[in-house]
């Protein structure tokens, strides 16, 4: 079950003994982890086992930090401009953006550098599952083409491999994204 992020939601999605599915869009993704322990103990409560947890947040991949960003911004601020209107959020600026990409819920960048803070976000929050909404707004086919490709040939099967050595502190890097590329 999709869930915004709500209790209530995930206490549902646990009732029914449904797996759960976070759709963050925005802010740091340790915002959640009361909810996936809520979750689990829900589950508990009702009487299920434990079932699997993922995420599905935006992202853009290029093969250069600066190249996805560059391509991204324009599109991600026409979408959240409308959002921000729509909610009364603040106004969408580069600093929120550049927040959102190294240590929000904006998984941007080289193929390295998603691959990073995917595999990162999935042992924080013990995720089985990551979904990646990929081109935020009106970005050109071409390059929504290029990044399905980079993700599919090179992110993912780096997450694979990260997930597979011993956990880093990301403290030790000096951001859970990697040092970018």
């Amino acid at each position: 079950m999709g869930v915004g992020g709500s209790p209530q939601s995930v206490i549902r999605a646990a009732r029914y003994g449904l797996p759960l599915m976070l759709a963050v869009i925005g802010g740091p993704p340790i915002r959640f982890a009361p909810l996936v322990d809520l979750y689990k103990r829900a589950l508990d409560k009702y009487g299920y086992p434990q079932l699997r947890i993922g995420m599905h947040s935006h992202g853009y991949v290029a093969q250069t930090d600066q190249e996805a960003a560059e391509i991204q911004w324009p599109h991600w601020a026409h979408i959240y401009e409308g959002a921000a209107a729509e909610r009364g959020w603040a106004r969408p600026s580069m600093d929120r953006f550049q927040a959102e990409i190294d240590e929000g819920s904006l998984y941007l960048g080289s193929p390295e550098t998603v691959a990073t803070k995917i595999a990162w976000v999935i042992g924080l929050l013990g995720l089985s599952r990551f979904d990646l909404a990929y081109a935020t707004g009106r970005v050109p086919h071409e390059q929504k083409m290029a990044t399905i490709e980079l993700y599919g040939r090179e992110v993912i099967p780096r997450v694979r491999e990260l997930l597979a050595e011993p956990p880093v502190d990301p403290a030790s890097v000096g951001t859970h994204a990697g040092a970018g590329t």
